[in-house]
């Protein structure tokens, strides 16, 4: 044991006195709330690393203990290091020399009183702690309450850009009364169809462009114009005029419905493919059509 460690626990010295009376006077008396907030554990812990005249600083500089430091000592958080050191000093049992400054460590002094203010103490320590008890209520409602919302309830905001998310955008030049788009098929299972439009089979991720890619092609039947009348300035009554020339099919507009061809079996309308531009049968009803034939 060094000297300086003998002279902090000599008999004679500030820390022995505090040591004692803490143990037996103080303890006895000290109330349960105190205890709970483990105020004689920083007591103890300030007894142990005081100097011989009761004073908590370095021996080598002179310099005050940090709050950090005697944090540390006691193994506390600062929050509640300094929360119990203020607690001691306002019952008296510890001393603040000079002005004490945020951001300066202050130099406390061990006081072994007879009668220290418990109630003070107590009284403060309460404080603190309902203080901390209604941040943490304040801070608890801030997370459930959305932003938008006031006292008495409120709507969202409204979505200024519907790059993500919205309704999706109104089409022009689509005529609500005539036949709709398409439908998927079920998953499992049949069901009568319960609208217009064909029913591709169900895939997820988009049109199955290449569900009719083994397919055979049919062409639609073309209607050819009658002949027509000869005229009365013809002079060669036995000929005739040249057929006119094929009219080729519309093109179909993927946005227009109403440009799409239409089906000769099922009388629906034929969603256009990129890949098929000419397809004018449905897949599936293209062995329905080839039956028709051969039957007749």
């Amino acid at each position: 044991m060094s000297n300086e460690e003998q002279d902090t626990r000599a008999s004679g010295s500030v820390p022995n006195a505090f040591g004692n009376v803490l143990a037996w006077t103080w303890m006895p008396n000290m109330p349960a709330s105190l205890k709970r907030s483990n105020l004689h554990t920083l007591l103890y812990t300030l007894r142990a690393i005081a100097n011989a005249d009761g004073t908590l600083r370095y021996r080598d500089t002179r310099r005050p203990f940090s709050l950090q430091a005697i944090a540390k000592a006691a193994g506390a958080d600062p929050k509640d290091a300094r929360d119990r050191l203020e607690a001691a000093v306002r019952a008296g049992v510890v001393k603040a020399v000079g002005e004490r400054r945020k951001g300066r460590s202050v130099l406390y002094v061990l006081a072994p009183i007879p009668a220290p203010d418990w109630a003070a103490a107590a009284a403060y320590l309460d404080g603190v702690k309902a203080l901390r008890e209604d941040a943490r209520q304040k801070r608890k409602t801030e997370r459930k309450v959305a932003p938008w919302a006031d006292e008495k309830g409120g709507r969202s905001p409204e979505l200024e850009s519907t790059e993500k998310g919205g309704p999706p955008p109104e089409l022009e030049g689509i005529d609500r009364d005539s036949e709709r788009g398409t439908a998927p098929y079920p998953r499992k299972g049949d069901r009568p169809l319960t609208g217009w439009g064909d029913r591709p089979p169900y895939t997820p991720g988009g049109y199955p462009w290449g569900s009719h890619d083994g397919a055979e092609v049919v062409p639609q039947p073309q209607v050819v114009a009658a002949p027509e009348e000869p005229s009365d300035h013809q002079e060669h009554p036995h000929d005739t005029a040249p057929p006119p020339a094929r009219a080729a099919p519309p093109k179909s507009d993927p946005a227009d419905h109403t440009t799409w061809p239409t089906c000769p079996v099922c009388d629906r309308r034929i969603m256009p493919d990129p890949r098929r531009p000419d397809r004018r049968v449905h897949a599936r009803c293209e062995p329905r059509l080839t039956a028709e034939r051969t039957a007749s």
